[in-house]
């Protein structure tokens, strides 16, 4: 396989950003991402899915020359009582990175991996590349990339570009969603995101009136509030256009009325330059970190919170940082005196979600 610089992997990057920044239907937007993808970590086969953000269910695929018995048998062992399987999914959606080989997981013995003694090695299949597609806690799909047995192993580099793909794919996925279901006829919900369609001008082509309620007038000479759609539109244009690297075209701002709103751009499809940008409610975990900001805790004390809410015992979690219980209570304590609250519940409570369901349609 031939040697890639970084500056390609920055250009791999730099080339998903822009195909995630193009509303696309997300199963259309997956099989992009994965032919620039296989150009610059080779791959055998693949399953590129869309899942449930609530029950991390798999309701959308694009499968890439995957034997029919073998995805059977991995949806089986993923979702079966095999607990000590490695590199699962579900565990990558917490892990502080969100993509692994089994090569290094496993300390280059396969063997001691369930799934590939049961389904890769009978399939003549070796390496595994697996990665999850995420916004903040929240999972809207993931990607398995095997190699066959005389393939080399994936590298640590592979593995490093192939994570840093995963908040642009993420944001591409979600985006599609909410604008398939803020243009279906079932799309006017009090809670539904507001949409504003802006051209290569800034001009403000329409509004819906939940945006404008939202976030007051848009073309207002002196912005205040809105200036945030600008900002976020041309952030859209930019990665769409690859004039910049970069994150995804989302911002957090408040809305006139005080609650916190969650702003994301994407380029619409069509030879006219328009720039769509969605104006939603933001979820307590899409404002989560910037909350662990602005009551000033520590690097260590976001680190502690984050853990938390994953649910992992203090005795876990100690292990984990390499600290004692007695310094860990310390930061809990901390935390706790600095988000006002008084138990993990209450941190829960106040920091994490209920997600909502969303479903893939057909391609």
């Amino acid at each position: 396989m031939a040697l890639r610089s970084r500056a390609d992997d920055d250009r791999l990057v730099t080339q998903v950003a822009g195909i995630c920044a193009r509303a696309q239907e997300p199963l259309v937007l997956l099989e992009r991402v994965a032919a620039a993808v296989r150009r610059h970590v080779p791959y055998d086969v693949a399953g590129w899915l869309l899942v449930d953000p609530d029950t991390l269910l798999i309701n959308g695929v694009y499968e890439e020359d995957v034997p029919r018995q073998a995805q059977l048998g991995l949806i089986e062992l993923e979702l079966g009582s095999h607990g000590d399987d490695l590199n699962k999914f579900v565990d990558l959606g917490r892990a502080k990175v969100p993509a692994a080989a089994l090569s290094a997981t496993t300390g280059g013995h396969l063997e001691r991996c369930l799934r590939w003694t049961r389904i890769y090695d009978p399939e003549g299949f070796g390496d595994e590349l697996r990665t999850v597609f995420r916004t903040g806690a929240v999972m809207w799909g993931h990607a398995c990339l095997t190699r066959l047995a005389e393939e080399p192993w994936f590298s640590r580099r592979e593995v490093d570009v192939v994570a840093r793909l995963s908040p642009h794919v993420a944001h591409g996925i979600r985006t599609g969603l909410l604008l398939h279901e803020e243009w279906s006829e079932e799309a006017h919900r009090d809670d539904g995101p507001g949409l504003v369609v802006l051209d290569d001008d800034g001009g403000v082509e329409s509004a819906t009136p939940d945006a404008l309620e939202r976030l007051g007038p848009v073309e207002d000479g002196r912005l205040d509030g809105s200036v945030v759609v600008h900002e976020v539109a041309a952030q859209a244009r930019a990665l769409a256009e690859r004039c910049v690297s970069g994150p995804p075209a989302v911002a957090r701002a408040r809305a006139v009325t005080g609650e916190w709103l969650l702003v994301r751009g994407t380029r619409l499809a069509g030879p006219s330059g328009r720039t769509a940008v969605l104006v939603e409610p933001a979820r307590r975990s899409d404002v989560a970190p910037l909350l662990l900001h602005l009551h000033e805790l520590t690097a260590r004390e976001r680190e502690v919170t984050q853990l938390l809410l994953t649910g992992m015992s203090t005795a876990d979690i100690a292990q984990q940082l390499w600290i004692t219980s007695e310094t860990l209570r310390g930061h809990v304590k901390a935390i706790f005196a600095k988000l006002g609250v008084g138990s993990r519940v209450e941190l829960v409570a106040r920091l994490s979600h209920e997600p909502r369901v969303r479903s893939a349609r057909g391609s």
